[in-house]
C-alpha cells in the first residue's frame, strides 16, 4: 500500500495514530480536547485517549472519521487550512485505507492464533495419557473401592487420612512439579493403602498450572503398552505403573520397559515427568535383589530403575494416625466402621477387602458357600466366634440343593474350606480356621472364625431368612456348652420351642399335649400381644382402610416385602404378613408371620395364633401356641419330651 501516490509504504495503523496524537497536542495546542472529541465521536473520554495512544483498536471506523473531522476544523481556526503535510496526515481516504488494513493483520493474526490453539490441541491428544482435569473416577485406576454406606450421597472414597509415607511421597512430587523428574515406589502389602496414596499426591499437580497428565498404559497387555507409546511421553506426564511387576518383572519385556523408564528418567529435554508405581513386598525382593550367579542377571534394568526409589507403606495404623482417623471419621460411617471392627489397626484392609469379601462369597462354589452361609448364620443366632468344624459340615446339607449335594466328592469339605480361607486384600478369608498360639489350649477339634464384615452382612440381609432345619441340629448336636443357652433363647424367641427343647443348657418344660383350648387368660394375653402394633407402624390402623380404598394394598404387600431383604428391622415382614392377613391369604402370612419371628419380632407367634383363630381354625392356633413352629415354618407337632434323634 502506498501514501498517496508517492511509492511509500504506508505507515502502520499505530504510527499513523501516534503522528495523528503529536500533530493534535503540538500544533492545535491538545485542541479540541479528549472530551470534545469523545462527544464528537459518541464515546468515553477514556476511548479517546486509548486510541491517540494507540493502545486500542478502534471497533468501526465511523467514529474515528468523525474525531479526523473534529481535528480538521481545529486545524482550519488555527490557519493550517492550505497546509499540504496537515492535509494529508487529516485525508478520511488515507485513514480508510490505514484502518482496513489494520484491521485484515489482527484478523489474520487471530486466525493464525486459532489455528495454532487447534493445532495444539490436536497434539495433546496425540500425547499418551489423559489431562489430570479429566482423571476424576479413582476406581478406572486402580483406586480400591470401599465398603458401601448406609447413607446416599457420599463420595466414592472415605475420607483420607495422611500417614508417614505420604509426606515421604509428597517430597517425591514437589521434585517432580519443581521441574526435576522423579520416581517412587510404593511397596506394601495387599490393601495397605499404596494406590490411593498415589492418587491422593496427584493433588499437588492438579493445583499448579502446568498442563500435567496422568498416562496408564494398560491395553493389550501392560508392558506392550508401555512398550509402544514409551517414546511418546511428553514432559509433565505422570506415568501410572499400579502393580508395577505387571510392568518389569517379565525378564524380556519387562526389561525392555524399565530400560525405557530409565531413559525417560535422565533425558532433561523429556522431563519434567513422574513415575509412580506400587508393588508387593515379595515381587519387590524380586525385582531388586541381585541374582547369586551376575552372569545371569533378569533384573538388572529393573533393579537399576527401582533401588532407592521405594517408599514402605505399614500395613496397620499408629496410634496417632488412629487419632487422626477417629476425627476424619466424624462424618463417615465407613471410616467409623473400619475404626472399630478392623483388626489391629489394619484399617485399609478392612475398608478395601469388605468389598472383595462380599464378591468371593457370592461368587464361592455351591459347597464353600455354603459354608460361608451357615457359619452367617450361626453367628447372628448367638454361636460364638469360634465355629467347630463339626457345626459347619453338618449344617452345610442344609443350605445345598439335592443336586448339590449330590455332586459333592469326597475331600468336598478340605477343598471348600480351603476356599473359605484364603485371605482378600490382605485380610482374613470369608471363613478362616483359628490357630492356637503356643501355649494356648487347644480344641479338640478345628475351629473357625467368620469375617467380621460377613457377621455383620448376615444381620443387614438374613435376618429374616429362616435357618434350615440341618442347622439347628448341627448346632443341638455340636455347639459348645458355652453358647447353648444363648442358641436356645435365639429359638425361643423364634417360637421354635421343640428345637429349644433340643438344647439341654436350660429344662424346658413339655407342654400339655391334652390342652386342646387356651385359657381365658391366655386369649386375653395373646389378643393384646397379637395386635400391639410396631412402632413404625403406628398408623396401621389408618393405613388399611386408605390402602383399601385406593386399590394399593398389592402394592404395598410388596413394598413390605421387599423392604424385609434390605433392612434388618423386623416391622417390615410384620407388616407384610398384617396386610397379607387382612386381604385373607392366611398361608402366605402364616409364612410371613414366620420371618418377623426371625427377624426378632417378640408378638410375630401371637399374632400368627391369633390369625389362625378368626381364620375359624382354633385348633391349629392352640397347637403353634403350645409348641411353636418347625425350622421349616411348619407349626410343630406335639412333643411332651426332649425329642429323640
Amino acid at each position: 500500500m502506498t501514501e498517496h501516490g508517492t511509492g511509500a509504504r504506508e505507515p502502520a495503523f499505530a504510527d499513523l495514530m501516534s503522528e495523528l496524537a503529536s500533530f493534535r497536542n503540538g500544533q492545535l495546542l491538545r485542541r479540541p480536547s479528549d472530551r470534545i472529541l469523545a462527544r464528537a465521536a459518541g464515546v468515553s473520554p477514556t476511548t479517546i485517549g486509548d486510541w491517540l495512544r494507540a493502545d486500542r483498536f478502534p471497533q468501526q471506523v465511523g467514529p474515528l472519521l468523525a474525531v479526523l473531522r473534529a481535528l480538521r476544523g481545529q486545524a482550519n481556526l488555527a490557519g493550517l487550512a492550505d497546509d499540504q503535510a496537515a492535509a494529508a496526515l487529516l485525508d478520511p481516504k488515507r485513514w480508510r485505507r490505514a484502518y482496513q488494513a489494520e484491521a485484515d493483520r489482527r484478523a489474520s493474526a487471530t486466525r493464525v492464533a486459532v489455528q495454532a490453539q487447534q493445532g495444539q490441541t490436536v497434539l495433546e491428544r496425540m500425547r499418551p495419557g489423559w489431562p489430570l482435569s479429566e482423571v476424576t473416577d479413582p476406581l478406572q485406576f486402580e483406586v480400591h473401592r470401599a465398603i458401601d454406606s448406609p447413607i446416599a450421597g457420599l463420595p466414592v472414597l472415605p475420607p483420607y487420612v495422611r500417614r508417614a509415607h505420604d509426606r515421604e511421597l509428597g517430597e517425591v512430587v514437589a521434585r517432580a512439579a519443581a521441574g526435576t523428574s522423579q520416581i517412587a515406589v510404593l511397596v506394601g502389602g495387599s490393601s495397605t493403602g499404596k494406590t490411593r496414596a498415589c492418587w491422593e499426591a496427584l493433588n499437588l499437580l492438579r493445583e499448579r498450572d502446568d498442563p500435567w497428565r496422568l498416562w496408564h498404559p494398560i491395553d493389550p497387555t501392560r508392558p506392550e503398552a508401555a512398550l509402544a507409546e514409551l517414546k511418546d511421553i511428553a514432559p509433565y506426564t505422570v506415568v501410572w505403573l499400579n502393580e508395577a511387576q505387571f510392568y518389569l518383572a517379565d525378564g524380556t519385556v519387562g526389561e525392555r520397559v524399565a530400560a525405557g523408564l530409565r531413559s525417560l528418567l535422565r533425558e532433561p529435554g523429556r522431563g519434567p515427568v513422574l513415575v509412580l508405581g506400587t508393588v508387593w513386598p515379595g515381587h519387590w525382593s524380586t525385582m531388586t535383589t541381585p541374582p547369586a550367579d551376575a552372569a545371569v542377571d533378569p533384573h538388572a534394568q529393573a533393579r537399576a530403575l527401582l533401588t532407592g526409589h521405594d517408599v514402605p507403606v505399614p500395613e496397620t495404623f499408629t496410634d496417632t494416625e488412629r487419632q487422626l482417623l477417629a476425627r476424619a471419621s466424624k462424618d463417615d460411617p465407613r471410616l467409623q466402621q473400619a475404626a472399630a471392627r478392623a483388626e489391629q489397626g489394619q484399617i485399609t484392609q478392612y475398608l478395601a477387602g469388605a468389598p472383595a469379601l462380599l464378591d468371593r462369597y457370592r461368587s464361592a462354589p455351591a459347597p464353600a458357600r455354603a459354608l460361608i452361609t451357615a457359619a452367617m448364620d450361626a453367628r447372628r443366632l448367638g454361636h460364638g466366634p469360634a465355629l467347630p468344624r463339626a457345626v459347619l459340615e453338618a449344617a452345610a446339607e442344609g443350605y445345598l440343593t439335592d443336586a448339590q449335594y449330590d455332586l459333592l466328592e469326597d475331600d468336598w469339605l478340605d477343598r471348600a474350606l480351603a476356599y473359605t480361607a484364603t485371605p482378600v486384600h490382605g485380610t482374613r478369608g470369608p471363613l478362616s480356621r483359628i490357630r492356637p498360639r503356643p501355649g494356648h489350649p487347644h480344641p479338640a477339634q478345628p475351629s473357625y472364625r467368620l469375617a467380621d464384615y460377613l457377621e455383620q452382612h448376615a444381620h443387614t440381609t438374613r435376618h429374616a431368612t429362616p435357618a434350615p432345619a440341618a442347622l439347628w441340629h448341627a448346632l443341638i448336636d455340636h455347639a459348645p456348652p458355652t453358647d447353648r443357652i444363648t442358641l436356645q433363647r435365639a429359638a425361643v424367641e423364634r417360637g421354635l420351642l421343640r428345637t429349644a427343647a433340643g438344647f439341654d443348657a436350660v429344662t424346658v418344660s413339655a407342654p400339655d399335649i391334652q390342652s386342646a383350648q387356651l385359657t381365658g387368660e391366655e386369649l386375653v394375653w395373646i389378643e393384646q400381644d397379637a395386635t400391639r402394633i410396631p412402632t413404625p407402624a403406628q398408623l396401621m390402623d389408618d393405613l388399611l382402610p386408605a390402602l383399601k380404598k385406593l386399590g394399593r394394598m398389592e402394592q404395598a404387600i410388596r413394598k413390605y416385602q421387599a423392604l424385609t431383604d434390605t433392612d434388618d428391622n423386623f416391622d417390615w415382614p410384620w407388616m407384610a404378613a398384617r396386610l397379607l392377613e387382612e386381604v385373607g391369604r392366611v398361608e402366605e402370612a402364616m409364612s410371613w408371620y414366620f420371618r418377623a419371628a426371625e427377624a426378632g419380632s417378640p408378638r410375630a407367634l401371637s399374632a400368627a395364633v391369633w390369625m389362625l383363630r378368626k381364620a375359624g381354625r382354633p385348633q391349629e392356633g392352640v397347637r403353634l401356641y403350645r409348641f411353636g413352629w418347625q425350622p421349616d415354618g411348619s407349626i410343630a407337632v406335639p412333643w411332651s419330651a426332649l425329642p429323640k434323634r
